[in-house]
């Protein structure tokens, strides 16, 4: 489906794909990611709880309660690790790829894309004549042309989260015949040891407004731990030069 994009350049042809099927499939993706560990709570924990009160025991509903709960939020992050988040990677993947041939694909020549798929799937592109074209979860995955004067801020912005690995060593017994030390055995304690490590997530936010004195909006772009080229994409936007459209 082709629509007439009025822009201060002049109208721009732009391909709108109706992507209602990757709409689909990001928001049944949230919906599993959301609604899976409720289920499992719901399983776990509530039918053992419930079916202990019915039955009068309300000190072993408390009991069964957080035990359950505990292996709960085991099974939790299991289903997440080896069900849902693979899942998710490779449906995102497949998508960001789609977005990405969409956006090499405008009707005018581009000079930069990206595409990503962590946290939800998008695509982003810079036209020769200075349009900025986004298609992400923010647009509703439908192209977004911004043009001169729309780009209210570009800014990098990034997330600094700490990670302590801990290892404990084991305690041994110098002679003796038991694990206590008798028999003048001499029994040493074990020593642990903490590494901590930061590791550093960029992401882009692009602020945008349709019209003056209007409501801004933002679309973020995750680089992970590619700050540098948050960087670059950064200065790319903010140093764009709007071309005249030829008659």
């Amino acid at each position: 489906m082709n629509a007439i994009s009025n822009t201060p350049n002049g109208p721009v042809e732009a391909i709108l794909p109706p992507n209602d099927d990757i709409r689909t499939t990001v928001d049944h993706m949230e919906k599993i990611a959301q609604f899976t560990p409720l289920v499992i709570l719901a399983v776990l924990v509530g039918i053992p709880v419930v079916s202990a009160l019915l039955h009068g025991a309300i000190g072993s509903a408390i009991l069964s309660g957080v035990i359950m709960f505990v292996l709960a939020g085991f099974a939790i992050k299991i289903v997440n690790s080896l069900v849902i988040a693979p899942m998710q990677n490779i449906r995102y993947k497949r998508i960001a790829t789609t977005l990405a041939s969409q956006v090499q694909a405008l009707p005018l020549p581009t000079n930069l894309w990206r595409s990503w798929w962590a946290g939800a799937p998008g695509a982003l592109a810079i036209t020769q004549d200075g349009h900025v074209v986004i298609v992400d979860k923010s647009t509703d995955y439908t192209h977004l042309w911004l043009g001169e004067g729309q780009i209210v801020n570009v800014s990098v912005e990034r997330e600094a989260t700490q990670i302590t690995n801990t290892k404990h060593g084991g305690r041994f017994t110098l002679g003796g015949a038991s694990s206590s030390g008798v028999f003048g055995g001499y029994t040493f304690g074990g020593r642990s040891k903490s590494v901590t490590r930061i590791v550093e997530t960029a992401f882009l936010e692009i602020r945008y407004q349709f019209e003056r004195n209007g409501a801004v909006y933002t679309s973020v772009i995750p680089f992970n731990a590619d700050r540098r080229g948050a960087d670059e994409l950064c200065a790319a936007i903010t140093r764009i030069e709007h071309g005249t459209r030829p008659a």
